[in-house]
C-alpha cells in the first residue's frame, strides 16, 4: 500500500489528519480502474488548449473540440493540455451532482485519441489554509481523471516555505508513480536553480526560451538565445525538460511580435522542437483564434486564410517529421553548436543517426556548410543557403 511509502513525508508536513483518514484515501483510489501512460518519446508533443475553446449556437462545447481536434491534428499530437477546465457553462441543476462527474464523462472520450495533461493549482491563499489530505486527492481525481501529465506550478504554494513545498512535490511524486509509473509531474517553477527541482519532478518547465527566442527574431541576433541553452544542465536519466513559446497566463508567442510573418512562425517553432524536452504548442498560434470560436468557422476559416492555414500545417508537417526520428526524443540530450551569430543551431544523436537543426533569426540570407539528407525533402545536400526566416533540419550522412 502507499501508505507505508508517504507515511515518513506526511509525518514530515505536519499534517493535521489521522493516519486513518490517509488510510482511506489510498484505500479509495486503490480501487479505481488505473491505466498507466505511455512513455514519453519522439512521438510526444503536447497541444495546449482551453477546453472552452470550441462552441456549438454560442456555448462552450467539449465534444466538437474533441471533434474537430480528432480529425485534424490526431495523427500528429499526442497530448491535449486541457486549461480552463472549470466551471461549466451551466451548473448542474440537481445540487447533488458534483459537476466533475459531467467532466469525467466528457474526458473519458477525449482520452481515447489524446493523453492528458491537466493543471493541478492548490486552492489556498496562505500556508494555514493549505489541506494536505484534501489537495492530494483532488491531485489523485485530476490523474483518475484521465491525465498523464500534471502541471504543479512552484508559485501556486503562496506563503509556503520551499522546502516544505518540495515536500509535498515528493509526496505527489510518489502518489503518482505509484498508480501510474510512467505518468509525469511536470514543475512550473520560474526561478533560478530550475534543475535542482529533478528530484522531485519528471519534466521542468523552461519559461526563458521564449523571452531568449523572441528577443533573437526581434535583434536578428541568435548569440544570447545560444548562449542560454549552452547553459541548460543536462537533466538525469529518466527526466526531462517542458517546452514552449507560449503559456496559458500569457499572450501567444506571435502578439510580441511586429508583424509576425509565417516564416517567422515557423522557424520559431523550429528552434522549440529542436531542443531536449517535450514541446508543448499553443492553440491560438497553431489555429489563430483567440476567442472561443465556433467549430464550423473554424474549420472553414482555416481553409480559406492563407496565414493561418500555412501556420497549422506547417507546424503539424515539423512535428510530423520530429515523430520519425529517435534522435527527437524528449531524454535525448541536445548540443548546442556556433556556426554564425544569426543563426541557431542543434545537434541531437541517437544510436548511429545525428541530426542537425539550422534556425536563421534573421531577415538576412545566411549559408551555412553543412551536407547530409534534408529530413523535410529526403534529398541530399551539401551547403545551405537559409533564407530569411529559413530552417533546415539535417540527418548527417
Amino acid at each position: 500500500m502507499i501508505w507505508e511509502r508517504v507515511a515518513p513525508l506526511v509525518g514530515e508536513l505536519v499534517d493535521d489528519h489521522t493516519e486513518n483518514e490517509w488510510r482511506r484515501l489510498f484505500e479509495k483510489w486503490d480501487g479505481h480502474p488505473w491505466h498507466d501512460a505511455v512513455p514519453s518519446d519522439e512521438k510526444t508533443s503536447v497541444l495546449m488548449i482551453d477546453a472552452n475553446a470550441v462552441t456549438t449556437d454560442g456555448t462552450p462545447d467539449l465534444d466538437a473540440l474533441h471533434e474537430l481536434l480528432k480529425e485534424h491534428v490526431q495523427a500528429t499530437i499526442s497530448d491535449l493540455y486541457l486549461v480552463s477546465l472549470f466551471p461549466h457553462a451551466a451548473p448542474p441543476t440537481d445540487t447533488r451532482v458534483d459537476p466533475r462527474i459531467r467532466l469525467a464523462e466528457d474526458l473519458s472520450h477525449v482520452n481515447h485519441e489524446f493523453d492528458l495533461m491537466y493543471d493541478v493549482t492548490p486552492d489556498v491563499y496562505n500556508e494555514s489554509q493549505f489541506d494536505l489530505l484534501k489537495e492530494t486527492d483532488l491531485f489523485l481525481e485530476r490523474l483518475a481523471q484521465g491525465a498523464t501529465k500534471l502541471r504543479v506550478h512552484v508559485q501556486s504554494f503562496r506563503g509556503m516555505p520551499e522546502e516544505r513545498i518540495r515536500t509535498v512535490l515528493r509526496l505527489w511524486h510518489n502518489v503518482l508513480h505509484h498508480y501510474k509509473p510512467d505518468a509525469q509531474l511536470v514543475l512550473a517553477y520560474e526561478g533560478d536553480a530550475v534543475a535542482s527541482y529533478f528530484d522531485v519532478a519528471d519534466a521542468i518547465c523552461h519559461f526563458d526560451l521564449a523571452s531568449h527566442t523572441l528577443l533573437a527574431f526581434a535583434q536578428g541576433d541568435a548569440g544570447r538565445l545560444t548562449d542560454w541553452a549552452k547553459r541548460i544542465e543536462s537533466p538525469p536519466e529518466g527526466k526531462t525538460y517542458f517546452n514552449f513559446l507560449s503559456v496559458q497566463e500569457r499572450d501567444p508567442f506571435e502578439k510580441n511580435l511586429i508583424e509576425p510573418s509565417v516564416d517567422m512562425l515557423l522557424a520559431a517553432h523550429s528552434i522549440l522542437f529542436s531542443l531536449q524536452g517535450i514541446p508543448s504548442v499553443d492553440y491560438r498560434t497553431l489555429l489563430g483564434v483567440t476567442t472561443p470560436v465556433d467549430r464550423d468557422t473554424l474549420v472553414q476559416e482555416l481553409k480559406t486564410d492563407p496565414y493561418r492555414l500555412n501556420v497549422f500545417s506547417g507546424v503539424l508537417g515539423q512535428l510530423n517529421v520530429r515523430r520519425t526520428h529517435p534522435a527527437f526524443s524528449p531524454h535525448v540530450p541536445h548540443a548546442i553548436k556556433s556556426v554564425d551569430k544569426r543563426v541557431f543551431t542543434v545537434e541531437r544523436t541517437s544510436g548511429d543517426e545525428t541530426v542537425v537543426l539550422h534556425t536563421n533569426v534573421s531577415d538576412e540570407t545566411v549559408r551555412v556548410k553543412q551536407s547530409g539528407v534534408n529530413l523535410f525533402t529526403d534529398e541530399p545536400v551539401d551547403g545551405i543557403e537559409l533564407a530569411p526566416y529559413g530552417y533546415v533540419w539535417i540527418r548527417q550522412n
